[in-house]
């Protein structure tokens, strides 16, 4: 039979490689972490660790039993937090890297301040906000995806068992750092368009990192992005806009200082390099109070946008 602390013991000693450390870690003796990890290579009835002279290294199987063990792990330190709020209802939301929604999600917080709400958000890449929703990890995930990509996307959907409210098409800009000669520029040809070097957010199955078919004035296309810099933040995205001569692709959703940092940027004016932005819940189920609230909110917010879809 698994026992917790069976797991706990077998997890902190896959990831400090010794069992020594793991038993300084977890306050117990080296002879209990390896007693515990002999119990559950017998209860799995396979070998997780190979012993070598400077420590320990998981097995093949080891691997497999690690990301499960993780994963339960995780879910009992969700039916202690679920303990723990009592009768507070939890915002559990998750969204791509966007300064626009991060604006809006300060916005509501503030109108709702006296209803003492509690959230949590989650910055992720689209596969990995499907899997939180899907796992009951987030009510609600908020997503930037391809319209190039949308057949890949619906299949991913229903495998996961998810429905994708859609709210507004955006248009791809190409950004230019301000120390770009280019900078402030309306038109960029085909040769300069190959020298350029991007920072982007998350390189992800479904969003634009991958996809943009960036075309000059004339209708050539540049196929291949040089991706320099890869960020989840957009403190570092407004810094090397203001600071370097990267560029970015996004859709017209950076916030006002970023697009300060750019002056505005090139539209590139392309069906397939637009972009759907919505948001994902669990197929057939009822959002709660306080998700259905939120989600009416980035709604409103956007229903006077050009591209807005419902």
């Amino acid at each position: 039979m698994l026992d917790l602390k069976q797991l706990q013991y077998f997890i902190v000693s896959a990831e400090t490689g010794s069992f020594s450390e793991a038993a300084g870690i977890l306050y117990t003796t080296q002879s209990n972490v390896s007693k515990a990890i002999k119990t559950l290579e017998k209860t799995v009835g396979a070998t997780l660790f190979v012993r070598q002279p400077r420590g320990i290294v998981l097995t093949a199987h080891g691997k497999h039993v690690y990301k499960y063990a993780c994963k339960i792990m995780d879910d009992v330190g969700m039916l202690k937090d679920f303990s723990r709020t009592g009768e507070v209802e939890w915002l559990n939301i998750s969204c791509n890297p966007s300064s626009w929604f991060a604006n809006r999600f300060v916005e509501f917080y503030n109108q709702h301040y006296d209803e003492n709400i509690h959230c949590q958000i989650y910055n992720a890449s689209v596969a990995n906000i499907m899997k939180r929703v899907r796992d009951f990890k987030d009510d609600l995930g908020f997503v930037y995806v391809m319209d190039s990509q949308k057949a890949a996307f619906q299949y991913a959907l229903a495998r996961n068992n998810l429905e994708f409210v859609a709210l507004i098409h955006v248009d791809a800009i190409l950004y230019l750092g301000q120390a770009h000669p280019f900078y402030k520029e309306k038109i960029i040809n085909q040769a300069e368009l190959k020298k350029l070097r991007y920072i982007q957010s998350y390189q992800d199955e479904f969003t634009e990192n991958n996809y943009w078919a960036v075309k000059d004035g004339s209708g050539q296309i540049l196929t291949k992005m040089d991706v320099a810099v890869v960020t989840n933040s957009d403190y570092i995205m407004e810094r090397m806009l203001t600071k370097s001569r990267l560029a970015n692709i996004s859709g017209n959703y950076l916030s006002y200082d970023e697009q300060q940092a750019v002056d505005g940027g090139i539209p590139l004016e392309q069906d397939d390099s637009q972009v759907i932005f919505g948001y994902l819940k669990r197929e057939g189920e009822a959002l709660a109070a306080t998700a259905a609230v939120f989600a009416e909110f980035i709604e409103k917010s956007l229903e006077n946008q050009p591209g807005y879809i419902r």
